[in-house]
């Protein structure tokens, strides 16, 4: 279930964070082990000032990303797949315009194709689900069947015996 927007702005900001600073993390620590233990002080040096700045960085891409999505939810009266696209080339936008219109057309493009990759394969992913829901539903509805065909025919079974 997800949260009401300004929940959703605070939960959004705090998870993106947490990804930034761990993907810095094991990226760091990815590149530590390539290098040798000599390095491994330095490293951990190097990853403590890194991963906020890469958190935050996320963080602020998840706030923005956010922000948009509630204020198209409000303007729009309707909460579905559009708009986190809409919002992802908002912000793809916005985050590049100190680069120039031409970047910021850019990474605008592919915030939103970015997005819309990640909606597409969730929507894909709910359809299986319910289809797999459909199936299960189904199975079970024939074994009930097939139990109570079974109890009416053990029944008829004994009624028989005893006559």
């Amino acid at each position: 279930m997800e949260l009401p927007c300004p929940e959703k702005l605070w939960a959004d900001s705090g998870a993106a964070f947490g990804i930034g600073a761990v993907l810095s993390t094991l990226k760091g620590s990815f590149s530590a082990f390539k290098k040798g233990p000599n390095t491994l002080v330095r490293t951990y040096s190097q990853i403590r000032k890194k991963s906020p700045r890469l958190g935050g960085n996320f963080a602020i891409w998840g706030t923005l990303f956010s922000s948009f999505d509630c204020a198209l939810i409000y303007i729009r009266k309707k909460e579905d797949k559009v708009n986190p696209i809409i919002a992802g080339t908002l912000t793809g936008g916005v985050l590049a315009a100190r680069s120039g219109w031409k970047a910021s057309v850019q990474a605008a493009v592919v915030g939103g194709m970015f997005i819309g990759v990640i909606e597409a394969v969730q929507h894909m992913l709910e359809k299986q689900m319910i289809q797999k829901r459909i199936e299960q539903q189904q199975q079970m509805r024939e074994q009930m069947e097939d139990m109570q065909r079974q109890h009416e025919q053990n029944k008829q079974e004994e009624e028989m015996s005893y006559h």
